[in-house]
C-alpha cells in the first residue's frame, strides 16, 4: 500500500512539474505573438489562470497522499504493538494451561521469537547484554536481477529517450552496490552521483522510476525501492 502512496505522490510531482512547463511555454507564446491590441475575451491569460487552479488542485492531492502515508506508518506501529500484547497473552496462557504441551506452529514461533528478541534488548538496557537471543529467520542477500528486454520496451519511448540497455543497466547495477551491497541508507543526489562515477542522466532515472526500481523524493535525490524502510 505504501508503494502505491509513493507512487501516486510521484505522478502528482509529476503533474506539477508538465504544468509549470506547459505555463511557462504558454506565457513565453503569448508575449511572443500575441498583438497588444488583442480583446480582453481572446486573451489566452484565462487559460493560464486555469492552469494556476489545477496545480493548486494537485499539491493539495500530493499533501492529502503524504498523510495517508503518515497515517498508514502509525496504525502499522499500532497493529505491531497489539500483536507483541497477544502473543505475550498466548505464551503465558500456554505456560498455565494443558496447551503448554502444544507445539507452536512456525509463524508463530518466528513472530515469538521477534517479540522476545525486542523485550530483552529493551530491558537489558545500553550496557547489560542480554541473556540469551533467540534465533531470527535469516535471510538471503538480494541478488541483482538486470534489466529485460522486455522491461526496457515497455517504458514509453519519450521517457527512455536516447537510452541504452546495456548503459541502463549499468547504471542500475551501481545503483545496487551502492545501496544493497555497501549497505548505503542516504539517498543520493545526482551530483553525488555522478561523483562516484555513476553517469546519471535524466532519461535513466525517468526510466528506472517508471520501472519503479528507484523512487525520487521532492528534493531530485535517490532511494532503491527495495533499500527503502517500507521494504
Amino acid at each position: 500500500m505504501e508503494a502505491a502512496v509513493n507512487k501516486l505522490e510521484a505522478m502528482f510531482q509529476k503533474a506539477e512539474s508538465d504544468l509549470d512547463y506547459i505555463e511557462h511555454k504558454l506565457e513565453f507564446e503569448i508575449v511572443k505573438n500575441l498583438p497588444q491590441s488583442t480583446p480582453t475575451q481572446e486573451n489566452p491569460v484565462k487559460l493560464l489562470e486555469q492552469l494556476r487552479v489545477i496545480k493548486s488542485h494537485y499539491h493539495e492531492l500530493s499533501v492529502e497522499a503524504d498523510q495517508i502515508a503518515s497515517e498508514q506508518k502509525e496504525a502499522v506501529d499500532f497493529i505491531r504493538s497489539h500483536l507483541a500484547t497477544t502473543l505475550r497473552l498466548v505464551q503465558k496462557l500456554r505456560e498455565q494451561s494443558d496447551l503448554k504441551s502444544c507445539p507452536l506452529t512456525e509463524n508463530e514461533q518466528w513472530a515469538m521469537q521477534k517479540v522476545l528478541k525486542s523485550e530483552v534488548l529493551t530491558e537489558a538496557g545500553p550496557s547489560e547484554e542480554p541473556c540469551a537471543k533467540p534465533p531470527v529467520p535469516q535471510q538471503a542477500e538480494a541478488e541483482f536481477e538486470p534489466i529485460t528486454e522486455k522491461m526496457f520496451m515497455s517504458v514509453p519511448k519519450s521517457v527512455r529517450l536516447t537510452v541504452k540497455l546495456a548503459d541502463l543497466n549499468a547504471f542500475y547495477q551501481q545503483l545496487f552496490d551502492h545501496f544493497i551491497r555497501n549497505k548505503n541508507s542516504s539517498a543520493l543526489s545526482v551530483i553525488q552521483m555522478n561523483k562516484l562515477n555513476m553517469k546519471a542522466t535524466e532519461s535513466k532515472l525517468k526510466t528506472l522510476k517508471a520501472l519503479e526500481i528507484l523512487q525520487l523524493d521532492k528534493k531530485g535525490r535517490v532511494r532503491l525501492f527495495m533499500q527503502c524502510p517500507k521494504c
